[in-house]
């Protein structure tokens, strides 16, 4: 489905009743809506939640913002996100703060005055925005794999890093999905990868265009962002902090700086044996602790 926004649009499905209260899924870098699984997203609506994914700009079915062209500054913006911690405030065509406008857009074109948030990666750092910029509509916050933005944190694994600077060996569709399957299996270690997911990374590549100005916009976002440690405090709707113990590209310590920046009630979870991305072994837990948050009293 499409919703039409201003100046813009955004695709997105849904899954149980319209009645119940949002729970707003918000995929990381690169990553399209499929990528929050339909078991994923069942087990939450089982739990009388209107669950609603998305795919953010520049991925996916949403609108790519061609007219803007490669970053003017892409190779040393990507050398620096993946290779270098040190790094100067860079330029962006757009930023985390769009991307949030974007998401608060569809909320309005569903109708939806406040949602529970739940960010993966770059989706968290987009939900942490959103809470920030207009926390009355925002009922819970569940960042998980995610950052404050702080440039004294550790850098993932280089390895890692270096894994995902390559590119395919070209724009076919099965180099495409060899290359996907490879950095998937990096970046979930130590976990294996789902016996489906060949067939879910074929289903996305086949939804995404192969488009690497988009995933550069995307990243330059994420450069340019600014630290929200100092204003995280500020939250006062239930917040919690999922985090795999294993995670080689965003380090646990990222987790435990954006909880430890909520203060107060917020909740910190650490998954052992999960990498930066949510295999299927995972979402019991991590669907109870996304529920337990979002059903808890306003503590803070």
């Amino acid at each position: 489905m499409r919703a039409d926004l201003s100046g813009t649009f955004v695709e997105y499905d849904t899954f149980g009743s319209a009645n119940n209260p949002c729970i707003l899924l918000i995929m990381g870098l690169g990553g399209s809506l499929i990528a929050w699984r339909e078991k994923f997203c069942e087990m939450l609506a089982d739990h009388s939640f209107f669950v609603v994914r998305f795919d953010n700009r520049d991925a996916g079915l949403s609108k790519h913002w061609d007219e803007l062209g490669a970053p003017p500054i892409m190779r040393r913006a990507v050398t620096h996100a993946l290779l270098g911690r040190v790094c100067p405030r860079l330029t962006s065509p757009y930023t985390l703060g769009d991307m949030a406008t974007d998401a608060f857009g569809l909320l309005d074109y569903l109708k939806i005055e406040r949602a529970h948030l739940v960010g993966v990666s770059m989706g968290g750092m987009i939900a942490q925005t959103m809470a920030l910029a207009k926390p009355e509509r925002v009922a819970s916050l569940c960042s998980m794999s995610s950052t404050t933005g702080a440039r004294n944190l550790g850098d993932g694994e280089l390895f890692v890093r270096l894994q995902l600077l390559k590119t395919p060996k070209s724009t076919s569709e099965e180099d495409r999905v060899a290359h996907s399957l490879n950095n998937l299996s990096v970046i979930s270690h130590p976990a294996p990868l789902d016996d489906d997911t060949p067939e879910y990374v074929l289903n996305a590549i086949r939804r995404n265009p192969a488009k690497p100005d988009s995933f550069a916009r995307q990243l330059n976002a994420v450069i340019a962002q600014p630290d929200r440690t100092p204003y995280l405090n500020s939250l006062t709707m239930p917040c919690i902090v999922i985090h795999g113990e294993g995670d080689r590209l965003v380090p646990l310590e990222h987790g435990e700086a954006t909880v430890k920046a909520m203060g107060g009630e917020a909740k910190m979870v650490v998954v052992n044996g999960m990498g930066h991305v949510m295999m299927g072994t995972f979402y019991a837990q991590i669907v109870d602790e996304i529920v337990t948050n979002a059903l808890r009293e306003d503590v803070r």
